[in-house]
């Protein structure tokens, strides 16, 4: 940040006449900022400054920004370029986390983005199956895929689809039943990438017997595909590779779970929503929120009960009933 820090006075805080544009000060802070990241996130951000942010707002001077410039270019996401609430919003978050930098370096007063009012995302009703679906659904599938080890662990963890695909033998400890998530594979299928989506992301899952079963079984096929190809097979230790060892790229795995939904004719559910049915298994078991969380990599409880509270609307009920158990047994 050796331009931004030029702009200070001996005060610390941005001079009067500073030249300094927000879109300089934007791209100073990326450079900065994507040592931590990930590079998917990097890509992301790089896009959202380069395409969106900078062409409209890069002109202004980082201590003539306001409010009002970010609620009209808000305006102009909408209404221009006609892009749905979720990505104005990743814009938003973009612009609003630079100048929280801004604003801890006295580079502002404050933080004027703080201000500006997010539209809201209509929740995409989620879409889950039933208990008894998933062990018919499971049953129907066994030897139609390669990939039945994942989908199984999918419904079994709820891991998302890049950590599935990225997960490797030796993040599975068989002697403990439990994983844990340290490497994920990038949506394009070609890099391998480590960590996870977020720092609560990285994380131990244990494994339900019936799953550590299965991926034994599916460990026996991977093993005698890889004897079967010798000095060819590109071995990165993935549960879940290609017949050749290579990673699957998310599009390989849409292929197959779209041929799966027609073949099976079941209730139309996303690969993504597997993560979802896990959830609401759990919930309907009674689980506490806190550990479907923690299984689910959510950074904190009051994401996973945003999202999942409406699957547990007989839980109060419940817990009124657990109480008479609890104290008085079965009298009447």
């Amino acid at each position: 940040m050796v331009e931004v820090m030029s702009q200070f006075n001996n005060t610390g805080a941005v001079t009067e006449n500073s030249k300094m544009l927000f879109g300089e000060y934007l791209w100073d802070w990326y450079e900065k900022k994507k040592k931590s990241i990930s590079p998917q996130t990097q890509k992301l951000y790089e896009v959202i400054i380069r395409v969106h942010v900078a062409p409209k707002l890069g002109d202004i001077p980082l201590n003539k920004l306001t409010a009002f410039h970010i609620e009209s270019f808000t305006q102009h996401l909408i209404d221009d370029k006609g892009l749905k609430p979720e990505s104005i919003r990743r814009i938003i978050s973009v612009i609003n986390t630079s100048l929280n930098a801004a604003e801890r370096l006295d580079l502002v007063t404050k933080n004027v983005a703080r201000a500006v009012e997010k539209p809201k995302i209509p929740h995409r009703e989620l879409k889950v199956w039933e208990p008894e679906y998933v062990a018919e659904f499971l049953e129907k599938i066994k030897g139609m895929t390669r990939y039945y080890a994942a989908i199984y662990l999918a419904i079994m963890t709820g891991m998302r689809q890049g950590e599935i695909l990225g997960l490797r033998w030796s993040d599975i400890d068989f002697e403990t039943g439990v994983l844990r998530i340290q490497q994920t594979l990038t949506h394009n299928g070609k890099k391998l990438v480590a960590g996870a989506k977020t720092t609560g992301s990285v994380r131990s899952i244990t494994l339900s017997p019936e799953t550590l079963k299965v991926l034994k079984e599916h460990r026996q096929m991977i093993v005698q595909e890889r004897v079967a190809l010798g000095s060819e097979y590109k071995n990165h230790d993935l549960v879940n590779p290609t017949s050749l060892g290579t990673p699957v790229s998310g599009r390989g795995i849409l292929k197959v779970w779209n041929r799966l939904m027609r073949e099976t004719k079941a209730p139309r559910v996303t690969f993504h929503d597997l993560r979802h049915t896990h959830a609401s298994l759990l919930l309907k078991q009674g689980v506490h929120i806190k550990i479907v969380s923690e299984r689910l990599g959510h950074s904190s409880v009051a994401i996973t009960l945003d999202r999942y509270s409406h699957l547990m609307p007989n839980m109060q009920g419940e817990a009124a009933k657990g109480l008479d158990n609890l104290l008085f047994g079965t009298r009447k």
